[in-house]
């Protein structure tokens, strides 16, 4: 009688592809920090997708301790209230790694039991317990609010216009690797880009690879590179150079009917097309 072979293809393992093999466990650094592993800045703007920035936001904070948390998010007046909502009912319990580490603890104890009541938000209690929620914290206070080292917790402001934004990121203390800008358009993070000490604007998009566009930043050459449906710019803003990164394949986005690479309207926020008309 034949053998089946070992690399056999059968039908269970085609149909019902099932693993018996734990993966590889990841041990958490469980001591106190006092240090941050580098942060991230998130500006959602008045016509931004709520949906995505919140999803984001609130994915992030399940791991408030790795490298390069968003520490702060700033959010326009006239949705405050309707982003906290939304980004709320995205909570859910965060992992014990999470709850019991020292600087969330001291964290959360700081906000319960401090001598000055601080307005934050946490899940709702079907989600997630008290003791083990993101804390999102929504009065005026900075983080140095809290001991030095990374929070655990993410602080949110509102503003009215990029001005406002560009002194909310200075007053946080953090320094901050990454902006990431939710708006309809994009015209105001060129507007916003120039009086904030940060390199990497993600525009309406998470953590596009910036391979291709690093080397011409490096060398301080203007660049702009349209690679697996991103823009990605090299541009110097008052004297400083900065990497802007969008999707441009988004019809949100676009603001004109030209071809892709043809114009500059997401520059100036104009429909050129009807300059073109009259040639």
């Amino acid at each position: 009688m034949c053998e089946i072979k070992t690399n056999f293809v059968t039908h269970d393992l085609v149909h019902n592809l099932r693993c018996c093999k734990r993966g590889p466990r990841m041990r958490h650094d469980m001591k106190p920090t006092k240090t941050w592993p580098g942060a991230r800045f998130m500006c959602v703007g008045k016509n931004g997708d709520l949906n995505t920035a919140a999803y984001c936001l609130a994915e992030i904070m399940q791991e408030p301790f790795l490298p390069f948390p968003m520490a702060t998010v700033a959010v326009h007046h006239s949705i405050r209230e309707e982003f906290i909502a939304r980004v709320r009912s995205r909570f859910r319990q965060v992992k014990p790694h999470v709850a019991k580490h020292p600087n969330f603890e001291r964290t959360l104890n700081q906000l319960k039991y401090g001598p000055h009541p601080v307005s934050y938000v946490l899940a709702d209690e079907a989600d997630a317990p008290a003791c083990a929620s993101p804390i999102l914290v929504t009065d005026v206070v900075t983080h140095l609010h809290f001991p030095s080292g990374a929070s655990g917790a993410t602080t949110l402001h509102s503003f009215k216009t990029m001005k406002d934004v560009a002194g909310i990121f200075g007053f946080e203390t953090p320094k901050f690797d990454a902006v990431f800008f939710f708006d309809e358009g994009i015209s105001d993070v060129y507007a916003l880009a120039p009086f904030v000490r940060c390199v990497q604007f993600f525009v309406n998009c998470m953590d596009a690879c910036l391979l291709e566009i690093m080397p011409y930043y490096q060398d301080q050459q203007p660049m702009v590179i349209y690679k697996r449906g991103y823009h990605y710019e090299s541009i110097e803003l008052h004297g400083d150079w900065k990497i802007i990164v969008f999707p441009y394949s988004s019809t949100i986005l676009r603001q004109c009917c030209c071809p892709t690479g043809h114009c500059r309207c997401y520059f100036t926020h104009a429909a050129c097309c009807e300059n073109h008309l009259s040639t």
